[in-house]
């Protein structure tokens, strides 16, 4: 089966497309998008470890995995910059005047835009194809949403709440906090417009839940029921 979103995605690059092993049922995968201050990674962790455990008392036997971390430092190796940079220039942090001088006149030492994000997007894409994974953040949800066996979830909660949050993890002061939050939440936007194009949260997420009226094993249970009726387990 011709993999059309690799097309999409090396054609925008303007580069041919590498040949590779297309795999007949791709998925099934699970995308969790989250405002900063909500823990997508630790409901990744314990989602992985349930669905894994109920997949073994079937005897499916599928052990499920949750990527975030894997992400940045795979891409990283196909870039050959280190995690910290290709996380630094894809999260549209500042770079130093000399650093912009190097992403304008030479990409043999700094990729540009496009091609950070295209390497990031193919390798999330080759891992949902592979299945039984947790994608966590970087746009999985838009660049996943053509594997019929995907389910896409996005966690927020209003942002006085996520604020207190992050204030008490990071032991910094509520007002830091919500300006945190706020330059975050613009960082992951700016990401993802990349692949969304500007086009709803509708069309990509099948569901959004609310970390403050919901709890993390509430968030679980509903994402493991959804996983049942869906045949991922």
């Amino acid at each position: 089966m011709d993999n059309l979103f690799l097309k999409y995605m090396t054609k925008r690059e303007g580069k041919q497309e590498k040949p590779r092993t297309s795999t007949q049922h791709p998925g099934p995968v699970i995308t969790i998008s989250r405002e900063y201050g909500c823990h997508g990674k630790r409901i990744a962790e314990k989602l992985a470890e349930v669905l894994t455990a109920k997949s073994e008392a079937s005897g499916e036997n599928k052990t499920w995995r949750w990527i975030s971390k894997e992400i940045l430092d795979e891409s990283a190796k196909e870039l050959n910059l280190s995690s910290a940079l290709v996380k630094e220039l894809s999260d549209y942090k500042h770079r130093s005047f000399f650093k912009d001088l190097a992403l304008f006149f030479s990409e043999d030492f700094y990729p540009g835009d496009a091609t950070i994000k295209n390497t990031i997007a193919r390798y999330i894409h080759e891992e949902a194809e592979q299945g039984y994974v947790i994608v966590v953040g970087r746009a999985g949800e838009a660049i996943t949403k053509n594997i019929d066996r995907s389910f896409h979830v996005k966690l927020e909660a209003p942002l006085e709440w996520r604020a207190e949050v992050v204030a008490e993890e990071e032991n910094i002061s509520i007002p830091e906090a919500k300006k945190e939050c706020q330059e975050q939440d613009k960082r992951r936007a700016m990401f993802r417009d990349y692949f969304e194009r500007g086009k709803k949260d509708i069309d990509f997420f099948d569901a959004i839940l609310n970390c403050k009226a919901l709890s993390d094993d509430e968030i679980l249970e509903l994402l493991v029921i959804i996983s049942e009726t869906r045949g991922f387990i």
